[in-house]
């Protein structure tokens, strides 16, 4: 297994819920963290935690919509340290309801957070990995980018999409020691869009379920790649 011990790792949405649950468990592992979300202050406060394991974290404020400020985190996450040697495209949004309800703003706002953001940071900070021989991309996708249900069309769409460029993605680099992999949690305890964890019944996910799958992927063997990797709740069907 490889070690995480002083990896440069870049998590999106990292101020609350699964992001949270993995910037602390790469920071267990003694990685060398840089954070980003919306939430100056939640940030804040879980740099504080990281250090306080005995690792060195970065906090990058960034709102995903915003194209210059994904160029921004790129920039200094890769002077930060050095390079970046793991990215969690993490950082999510959803909007549910009939497609004769959703709005032209709340469809940009889920493929611009969910899907152009990830490109362009992915594009941002791949070429240092490929010039490294070494890297990984790890993306948050969702049993959504597989399987569809009534009123999540806009938001199924843009998982279906970052599923995809993940495929391709791995086919890309698969010669340049790069690796590429998609997480697709079922129903997890957390924040997503307006929703919260009073709105969700019991059985479901908690954060820290996707963040050990992580941690497994990160740290297999060189020779072996994970592409995509699904994890269910035990208490939904599938």
């Amino acid at each position: 297994m490889k070690t995480l011990k002083d990896k440069v790792v870049l998590v999106t949405g990292a101020s609350r819920g699964i992001g949270r649950a993995i910037a602390l468990s790469y920071a267990r592992e003694g990685a060398q963290l840089i954070v980003s979300g919306r939430n100056h202050a939640d940030l804040e406060a879980l740099a504080e935690e990281i250090r306080g394991l005995d690792t060195a974290c970065e906090v990058i404020p960034t709102d995903l919509r915003e194209p210059e400020e994904v160029e921004n985190l790129a920039e200094r996450s890769q002077t930060a340290f050095g390079q970046v040697d793991i990215l969690i495209n993490n950082a999510g949004v959803g909007s549910w309801a009939p497609v004769s309800q959703l709005t032209l703003e709340q469809y940009n706002d889920m493929f611009n957070v969910n899907v152009r953001a990830v490109f362009l940071l992915t594009r941002a900070i791949l070429p240092g990995m490929i010039a490294r021989g070494m890297g990984h991309i790890i993306n948050i996708a969702s049993t959504s980018s597989r399987w569809t249900y009534p009123e999540g069309t806009v938001y199924c769409a843009s998982k279906f999409a970052v599923l995809g460029f993940n495929e391709a993605l791995a086919k890309e680099v698969r010669e340049t020691g790069v690796s590429v992999t998609a997480i697709c949690p079922g129903q997890v305890n957390t924040y997503l869009g307006d929703s919260g964890p009073e709105d969700w019944t019991e059985g479901m996910l908690e954060p820290e379920d996707v963040a050990d799958v992580v941690i497994q992927v990160s740290t297999l063997p060189s020779r072996a790649i994970v592409t995509e990797l699904v994890v269910w709740p035990r208490s939904e069907e599938f």
